[in-house]
């Protein structure tokens, strides 16, 4: 009897062990295998909401004359470790506050401090709730929205500023232990394997804190990357099928039509993938939705990217616009992506984004999937051995000044006759709201597409792609 128990043990102890060892392996295991898995098995609504809200730059302040950007955090973790001591700022009923003027604020960046910005502004109670913060301090009701997130590392008691344009709330009084963000901050200082960035207030005397390297110190690795979606492969496109709609195929109306597009239908919910590998998807809202709420639409949007394909490591929010459909009101989310640990643009028209999910509260009326995967063609961290132009190369371009200058003075509606053309380049180079190295995806080859290096440049509602190596225009989009 007891030698029947003991075995009884070690098989649920094997059973117990398995269940652990299948959702680790889950939360390890590329998302292109999601698929496969089912609903009980997909990683928690929680940690994908939390991931949504991540930074798309760092700047990195190690003194007044000593800047850095990253523009991932693949190998430094710098925004992981600071997302614990902000949720104590962020819950803490003994902190103190106070609003700094931009001129005050503009100071900061001069001492050993970390700055995260983010790709979109993000409602500070949002953030709050990604931290797992149920009931909040104070901050969310002074400060909304942020933009940016700034931590001071000095010597001294420690303090950090949430900022949204020009307002800036400095929150000090806390009890947090910030070793681990100083320590890796000051690992990346001591190595210096990075590239120095300047403002363009300190570097050319004009209105305009945007940081900018005079100099490149790294080149870009060559990537090529293909379609997530193999059209061709029918098999593989009826499982994805199956998974959207949730029933087998016999059960689901196909067409195959002229252009090679092929289309879904179950009731009124159509799924339909193009040639070029977008796959769209809707489905009628099952009930009315007279008052939108973010928290919960960033939850659903959640749940319904683990269960569809998937969601790849390095996606992100990058706008939130609200949208209306008949008398229903929801939010438009756009994702974008990184490869190589760059942000990734795409360079046809018709593509709107990678991933677009139109969400209303609980319910998903419309998907757009647009996702490229790296092809280990080449060693993945293989570089080109031409030399990398910086973005005061490429805006100190006569060819390039120009364009800009044409583009503030139509902007702006001015007259070039008896302009000071000084004072004008002064206004013209303020007027650059943001420079940023990305990879520019041109999608005209299902595979084997090579990534082009780039400088992006956004000035008001455009943003325009220089080549990183020549120099020159190659592509321009509305923001």
């Amino acid at each position: 009897m007891t030698r029947e128990r003991i075995k009884t043990f070690l098989l649920l102890s094997l059973v117990y062990i398995s269940l652990f060892l299948t959702r680790k392996l889950w939360i390890e295991m590329p998302y292109q295998i999601m698929p496969l898995f089912q609903k009980e098995e997909i990683s928690s609504t929680n940690y994908l909401f939390a991931d949504m809200i991540k930074p798309n730059k760092y700047l990195l302040n190690f003194d007044n004359k000593n800047h850095t950007i990253f523009f991932n955090d693949h190998n430094n973790n710098l925004w992981t470790s600071t997302r614990s001591f902000l949720a104590d700022v962020l819950s803490s009923d003994n902190i103190k506050t106070e609003f700094l003027t931009d001129e005050e604020f503009s100071a900061y960046n001069n001492m050993k401090s970390i700055v995260f910005y983010f790709p979109e502004k993000f409602n500070s109670y949002l953030l709050a709730r990604s931290l797992n913060i149920a009931k909040p301090n104070s901050i969310p009701e002074r400060i909304p929205t942020i933009e940016s997130i700034y931590c001071y590392l000095g010597r001294g008691e420690p303090y950090v500023v949430f900022s949204e344009g020009k307002r800036h709330l400095k929150v000090y009084n806390l009890n947090i232990d910030m070793k681990d963000i100083k320590d890796i901050v000051n690992d990346i200082e001591r190595r210096g394997d990075y590239t120095n960035y300047y403002s363009m207030k300190e570097a050319l005397g004009i209105d305009n804190d945007i940081y900018i390297p005079i100099n490149m110190s790294k080149t870009m690795p060559l990537i090529y990357v293909e379609n997530e979606l193999d059209v061709d492969d029918i098999d593989g496109i009826r499982e994805i099928a199956e998974a959207f709609f949730d029933k087998d195929i016999e059960y689901l109306r196909e067409i195959i039509e002229g252009n090679g597009s092929i289309l879904y239908i179950y009731d009124q919910r159509v799924l339909k993938i193009y040639q070029n590998g977008l796959l769209e998807y809707f489905h009628p809202l099952e009930a009315p939705v007279r008052e939108r709420n973010l928290y919960i639409s960033l939850n659903t949007a959640a749940e319904f990217l683990s269960q569809h394909i998937g969601v790849p490591k390095d996606l992100y929010i990058s706008k939130i616009e609200e949208i209306e459909a008949e008398e229903d009101l929801g939010y438009r989310l756009t994702f974008k992506y990184r490869i190589g640990g760059m942000p990734v643009i795409l360079g046809n028209p018709n593509i709107e984004d990678f991933i677009q999910i139109d969400v209303f509260n609980n319910y998903v009326r419309n998907y757009k999937r647009f996702m490229r995967k790296a092809m280990y063609l080449t060693p993945f961290n293989r570089m080109d051995n031409s030399s990398i132009l910086s973005a005061f190369d490429i805006i100190n371009m006569d060819m390039n000044y120009e364009l800009l200058e044409k583009v503030y003075i139509e902007d702006n509606g001015l007259s070039i006759e008896g302009i000071n053309r000084e004072e004008l380049k002064d206004q013209v180079l303020s007027s650059i709201d943001n420079i940023a190295l990305a990879y520019l995806d041109p999608c005209t080859k299902k595979k084997e597409e090579k990534l082009i290096g780039v400088w992006l440049i956004q000035v008001g509602d455009g943003i325009y792609a220089f080549d990183v190596y020549r120099g020159n225009l190659i592509f321009v989009r509305n923001s």
